[in-house]
């Protein structure tokens, strides 16, 4: 398949299997071009920035409209995010000139919510939501999973709503493991292993790669890692690289990308466009892209599992919510956070589907009981219960940008490590991600 069967590809396909078709109904109130309030008008301009990806997903508009329908005197209005906007909406903070109210979509159990927190971008929304008399506002924070709970929470305060959260995923062909006699994933790095060996024999004349990672550290390496031991961080707050774990982790990968060739070249090199034509048997990624196979080859042909692990006792995988955060000083922030609620609480069951569909879990209690676990309708989203319960004994990350500084260096090192003819070892490896990563956070810190 072409560099077009991309994300949007995947969106035109959701579209057509229904994810948007129950929210597309609903007339605009009259604003001004742009859906600016009128002029003249007394109306509140409620502004919510939104990265491109996250509007063609999710249908932040539809709900707005809604929204501004049944609430009179307030404007909701979707803007695209660009280039450079996190520096703008702190300008603006700090001279007290604001024009926006939220903003989206950060990372929760990741580097960007803790950012916007520590830079005090955004505010607590606790009072808020006990404030709000929208539909659902009382149940949500009870109803949230508590470990998304959780990381959205810094020093007793809860800042991030998150509308989905995704974490690390084995997503496999259930046909071509059924050509090789395996009929249920790989449990362990040891049986991932072997299969992935057997699917290389299988596959060799139509040069179908066994298996694949992505770039991400989190997805790969850091995911083994995770799997191997129930304490991931050192004192140092930093992935313990030194550890056994790790350089066992970074020699399976080894073993896997450059030694035995089961994967892509470096373990990822185009691995998506491999993936939607056919000539990928299995990729660890986030678990949204077992929906997106699916999509393309049918609900029987891809299946999402919980990841292989090395040991019994492990720390789940990583994962992230999806989330929304209102930002400090904003002009309107009870406005903003009844319309968070409106959109993304628990009551809204079709907003909830939506998510599901798209191929990210979701984050309520109730979405579970009613939805998938209690819809006919999704019951092939069933394998969402198996990713919440990796994630629910998941260590969070410490609350900084160290996960993402040792990604930065993963993602160079780790190339080395499996480039044809390298003589680098996994000790050599883990010891320079470490160390520039300790030189980058000691600059930092100045």
């Amino acid at each position: 398949m072409s560099n077009a069967y991309s994300r949007r590809s995947f969106l035109k396909m959701a579209a057509a299997a229904g994810v948007g078709g129950a929210l597309a109904a609903c007339a605009p109130v009259a604003v001004a071009p742009g859906g600016e309030a009128a002029p003249g008008s007394q109306e509140k301009l409620v502004r919510i920035l939104m990265p491109s990806w996250a509007t063609a997903e999710i249908p932040y508009d539809t709900t707005a409209r809604e929204f501004n329908e049944i609430n009179p005197g307030t404007v909701v209005q979707i803007q695209t995010t660009s280039e450079g906007w996190e520096t703008k909406v702190m300008s603006q903070i700090a001279d007290g000139s604001l024009e926006w109210c939220g903003a989206g979509i950060a990372s929760s159990a990741s580097s960007s919510l803790p950012r916007w927190i520590l830079t005090g971008m955004v505010q607590p929304m606790d009072d808020l939501f006990a404030a709000s008399s929208v539909e659902g506002a009382d149940q949500l924070l009870d109803d949230l999973l508590p470990v998304l709970r959780t990381a959205s929470t810094h020093e007793g305060k809860f800042y991030g709503l998150p509308y989905s959260f995704e974490n690390i995923s084995f997503n496999w062909r259930t046909d071509y493991f059924a050509a090789v006699g395996a009929d249920a994933p790989p449990a362990t790095l040891d049986e991932w292993l072997e299969v992935a060996r057997e699917l290389k024999a299988w596959g060799a004349d139509e040069q179908i790669y066994p298996t694949s990672f992505i770039p991400d550290l989190d997805a790969s390496v850091g995911s083994m890692i995770y799997g191997s031991t129930t304490e991931p961080f050192g004192d140092d707050m930093l992935l313990k690289w030194e550890s056994d774990e790790a350089i066992y982790a970074l020699a399976f990968y080894r073993q896997m990308v450059l030694e035995e060739e089961l994967t892509p070249p470096h373990g990822f090199d185009g691995w998506l466009d491999a993936y939607y034509a056919g000539k990928v048997a299995s990729v660890q990624a986030q678990s949204s892209r077992g929906v997106w196979g699916q999509l393309a080859f049918g609900t029987e042909a891809v299946t999402t599992s919980p990841v292989p692990v090395r040991a019994a006792e492990n720390s789940g995988t990583p994962f992230w919510g999806n989330c929304v955060g209102l930002l400090t000083g904003a002009p309107y922030p009870q406005e903003a956070a009844d319309y968070f609620v409106y959109t993304m609480g628990p009551q809204n069951d079709t907003f909830q589907k939506t998510v599901i569909r798209t191929g990210k879990t979701p984050v309520y209690q109730s979405a579970y009981d009613n939805i998938i676990n209690g819809d006919p309708q999704f019951r092939t989203y069933g394998w969402m219960n198996d990713m919440r319960d990796q994630v629910e004994r998941s260590v969070i990350r410490p609350f900084n940008n160290y996960f993402a500084i040792q990604d930065t260096h993963y993602r160079n090192y780790i190339v080395q490590l499996v480039e044809p003819g390298s003589t680098m070892t996994p000790e050599e490896c883990a010891k320079a991600i470490l160390e520039a990563s300790q030189e980058e956070i000691s600059k930092q810190q100045v």
